[in-house]
């Protein structure tokens, strides 16, 4: 074999954590992602991102919610895993039922908007079919 037939690919591993924030009102948190995003990028999202190395997925979970929206949550119960492969990325994910407590939503760059909104909107508008799944399972 020559050297460019023993050519290694690399791959990428990482797990990922998401929240379903709920409100006092009943309504539930979706982020648009920007267009600088490496995966979905200008789609609806849910707050989360991937997990540092020693941290426990509710540490995560904190973690990225702080730096994305800057708002306080309580972490009630893992509700979903999933997981997806995107060319050399696999990526295993935790997905949590959370309450909004407090703080005003504060965007970071890798979000243009947010909104607030109602359950049976995303079961059935014109959404994605992984945050259908999302919601399907919720109470």
């Amino acid at each position: 074999m020559d050297d460019a037939s023993k050519k290694q690919i690399e791959y990428n591993f990482g797990i990922a954590v998401k929240a379903i924030i709920k409100n006092e009102e009943g309504k539930y948190l979706v982020l648009y992602k920007s267009e600088t995003e490496e995966i979905n990028p200008n789609k609806i999202d849910i707050p989360g991102g991937r997990m540092k190395f020693g941290e426990s997925a509710e540490e995560s979970l904190k973690r990225e919610i702080e730096e994305e929206i800057g708002v306080k949550i309580e972490i009630i119960k893992p509700s979903r895993i999933w997981g997806f492969v995107k060319d050399d990325l696999h990526l295993v994910g935790i997905t949590f039922l959370a309450r909004y407590i407090s703080r005003e939503i504060r965007l970071s760059r890798e979000h243009t908007k947010y909104e607030w909104i109602d359950k049976d909107k995303i079961l059935t508008g014109d959404y994605p079919r992984w945050i259908k799944e999302e919601f399907e399972i919720l109470e």
